[in-house]
């Protein structure tokens, strides 16, 4: 189980009671159906038994107020706050983004609509490192098709982060990180990157005996194979995500704000009148031509 703690600035309880209610009633598709469960909003009330926190039964209470070990945000409670919990399972990360913080950046953008908080103008930012090399096979990602039972968290192509993480390979690969690394501002994932895979052998033991990949599939990286048979450097890289950026640095909540050219759903620029007819002068222009219908 996750939580975190939210103030608004109204410390009326029926403001905050109003607010949950019409959050958890348009919580999107993807929480809602999330098979760990939905999340649960609870509100402070001191004129409430327990505080209006019952549901956590007496001695949850006592553990959340009285400021235990790993519990120190909720100390000081008060009328107003709302406890937002997510329930998930207790294993280790699977790479990715988890559902506490996709209701967290959720809760923060409609208290900010709704007038419950100031619109924050500084920068947050956050490097997220240590993520799991591989992650366990699901229904939604398919992977590198291979018979392992779990995928890349990012690419096949990322390295062990360490010499231990090289050796967990062979023993534990569930257990192994990889040098992957994602910047991340105001909740806003901006970019992300990693260390390549430098050494042949060690790309192509990862394809075939750690992620049982076929001839087939590993096949379709042959040529990446071959290269680094002829001899490759260490290299890592950085991805950044451009609109995303301009979206964060202008305060919007969408990156089709500042998108120059956005389209719609089916693909289209309405702006440019984009996709349409072809003319004869502009096949003309680069020398092409329709088949002739036989």
């Amino acid at each position: 189980m996750e939580a975190f703690k939210f103030r608004p600035e109204s410390s009326d309880v029926n403001v905050a009671a109003g607010f949950v209610d019409e959050l958890m009633s348009t919580l999107p598709a993807p929480l809602v159906k999330n098979s760990d469960g939905a999340p649960v909003a609870l509100i402070f009330n001191s004129k409430k038994p327990l505080s209006g926190l019952s549901s956590l039964g007496y001695d949850g209470v006592e553990s959340l107020t009285s400021g235990e070990a790993g519990l120190d945000d909720f100390k000081g409670l008060e009328d107003g706050d709302i406890l937002v919990f997510q329930a998930r399972e207790n294993k280790p990360f699977s790479g990715g983004s988890t559902a506490l913080g996709t209701v967290r950046n959720l809760i923060y953008h409609q208290a900010v609509s709704a007038g419950l908080l100031p619109r924050s103008f500084d920068f947050k930012f956050l490097w997220v490192v240590d993520f799991p090399m591989f992650t366990p096979s699901n229904e939604a990602d398919p992977g590198q098709g291979g018979n392992a039972g779990f995928s890349a968290t990012h690419h096949p192509f990322t390295a062990p982060l360490t010499d231990e993480d090289v050796e967990l390979l062979a023993t534990d690969p569930l257990r192994a990180k990889a040098d992957h690394y994602d910047l991340v501002v105001n909740g806003v994932e901006l970019g992300g990157g990693s260390r390549r895979i430098h050494l042949a052998k060690m790309q192509e033991y990862v394809m075939r005996e750690i992620l049982k990949m076929t001839d087939q599939g590993v096949a379709q990286f042959s040529h990446l194979l071959e290269a680094l048979r002829a001899g490759c450097p260490p290299h890592a890289g950085f991805a950044l995500g451009f609109d995303r950026l301009v979206a964060v640095f202008t305060y919007t909540d969408s990156v089709r704000d500042v998108i120059a050219f956005p389209k719609s759903m089916k693909g289209e620029d309405l702006s440019v009148k984009s996709p349409g007819r072809i003319t004869k002068e502009q096949l003309d222009t680069y020398h092409l031509a329709f088949p002739q219908k036989k």
